[in-house]
């Protein structure tokens, strides 16, 4: 009986002692956490690291160092340990595996550090499937990637009722109005309502359009006009107005519009712009019969754009009318200028302007692509098993190894380089090249560093002149961009002598030669 009296005895001192002891190294870290408070954070570190010392893996003592450091506003050591807790996979009931893969997740997530971000939020998910920070996180990093697809999947994860941000409704509509889902309305609709911001009002604006209800587009559209600062996207506002007006049969209203976009791109000296806006002026009054006030802009136009079929076009059908020889009704066998007019709202505002309009292109490129498939799925279980992403790879490449690279592409597109001629701009190289199967055929390469760039007319029509004094037939633009309206025009053309290597093209090129 003694016996076991003893033995009980034993247990319960034991008992005691455990208890103490944890409570001695809570009672630690709760002065560390007083001390970090007091500003202290030195001594508060080595309480921490003294505790750490007896278990390295202690989730606790881990976290409470991760919360010194964001008492210090030191984010990037508080990752540190964050991120020890989750390698150790030893997590309490405070510290759960969501909540720590978030913080390390939101944490680089604000330096911009998006492929670690976007790494941590999926590890959140497969914990919480429909964890809605993570979901809203990954789907607007995949839209700024303009990754459609994989950022539908994650916001689709979270159900619509329970959302209540404008820029959530916003993202959602321009994916439906890129890929063609038709719900694009009844988003920016959701958005306008939820937060009526030049953005929302913009797109809302323009999807009622594309449904044909242009009395409510306009109202809405001139509803946000004076609350918008950026002159460039004013300056597109108008130019929707202009063409909403023309669709109405409101040709006055339609030549305000027009003259306003003109005014505002000499004052701002758009070249490109002014350009555009005079030709569209020039149309619009020769449509009225107002030949007179066209004749200058016109002009201007032909001077700038002697080889674009549509400008010679719309000026020989002035010149026809100035003679008498026949009426815009009969002469839409040579130009239908009504039909061009119609066309306008959708030239100038595709549907791949919802996004350029959103304002959510990300200004940093990464590589979601390397991390999930289009649904979604994640394809890679540790983050250094990613890299750096090629793309970053590619434009931190240094002189003589940018060259290299640039003609191993050239080289992979059938070519060999045979010149590099000047590029003034630095922004990445030129070459010349001649065709392996045919040495008299020579194409020009602008291979350039971009990130996120325009490729105007004004850029693509100095690329045909120096491609003509080459005598280069073929032209190649290979990098990061878009391609402006003018741009597009200019390629179409050029009958297929210009070619554009972005997006898709370029990734492939990348994964070809690096």
């Amino acid at each position: 009986m003694a016996f076991f009296i003893f033995v009980g005895a034993a247990v319960i001192m034991l008992g005691f002692l455990l208890t103490f002891i944890v409570g001695q190294r809570r009672d630690s870290y709760a002065k560390a956490l007083s001390l970090a408070t007091l500003g202290n954070f030195l001594d508060a570190r080595a309480l921490v690291r003294e505790k750490l010392e007896e278990d390295h893996q202690n989730p606790y003592g881990h976290y409470v160092m991760a919360k010194i450091y964001a008492m210090e506003n030191d984010p990037l050591n508080e990752a540190k340990h964050l991120e020890i807790i989750k390698k150790n996979n030893r997590y309490t009931k405070e510290i759960d595996s969501v909540t720590v893969s978030n913080r390390v997740a939101d944490i680089y997530y604000n330096k911009d550090f998006f492929e670690e971000a976007f790494f941590h939020y999926l590890d959140t998910l497969q914990a919480d499937r429909s964890n809605p920070i993570a979901c809203l996180r990954l789907g607007f990093m995949a839209l700024g990637q303009k990754e459609f697809k994989i950022a539908d999947h994650f916001f689709s994860r979270i159900p619509e009722e329970k959302i209540n941000l404008s820029s959530y409704f916003i993202a959602r509509g321009v994916i439906s109005g890129v890929t063609g889902g038709g719900k694009e309305k009844d988003y920016f609709e959701k958005a306008y309502k939820l937060e009526k911001s030049p953005v929302s009002g913009f797109l809302y604006a323009l999807s009622l359009s594309r449904e044909n209800k242009h009395k409510d587009a306009v109202k809405i559209a001139v509803a946000i006009s004076e609350q918008i600062e950026d002159e460039f996207v004013r300056f597109t506002l108008f130019q929707f107005l202009m063409t909403e007006a023309i669709l109405m049969q409101n040709f006055p209203e339609a030549l305000k519009y027009g003259r306003l976009c003109m005014e505002m791109a000499r004052l701002n000296a758009w070249h490109s712009e002014i350009i555009e806006s005079s030709i569209h002026f020039a149309m619009i009054t020769i449509y009225m019969g107002r030949l007179d006030d066209a004749s200058e802009y016109l002009i201007e136009a032909e001077v700038e754009r002697l080889d674009d079929p549509d400008v010679v076009a719309l000026a020989n059908l002035k010149y026809r009318l100035e003679r008498g020889t026949g009426t815009v009704e009969s002469l839409t066998h040579e130009y239908d200028l009504s039909r061009e007019l119609n066309l306008l709202s959708v030239n100038l505002f595709p549907n791949s302007r919802y996004f350029e309009l959103s304002g959510m292109r990300s200004s940093k490129p990464f590589n979601i692509k390397g991390m999930v498939d289009d649904g979604g799925k994640k394809l890679t279980s540790k983050l250094d098993m990613l890299g750096l992403d090629k793309f970053e790879k590619f434009i931190s490449l240094p002189g003589t190894n940018f060259k290299n690279q640039a003609t191993r592409m050239v080289m992979s597109m059938g070519y060999r380089v045979t010149k590099e001629i000047s590029n003034p701009e630095g922004d990445g190289v030129n070459l010349l090249a001649s065709s392996k199967e045919d040495v008299n055929k020579r194409a020009l390469f602008r291979v350039r560093k971009w990130k996120d760039a325009k490729v105007s007319d004004v850029f693509l029509r100095e690329m045909t002149n120096q491609m003509e004094e080459l005598g280069a037939t073929r032209g190649y633009v290979i990098g990061n961009f878009d391609v402006t309206e003018g741009g597009k025009k200019i390629i179409a053309a050029s009958n297929g002598a210009l070619e554009m290597y972005s997006g898709d093209l370029f990734e492939d090129l990348l994964n070809k030669t690096m």
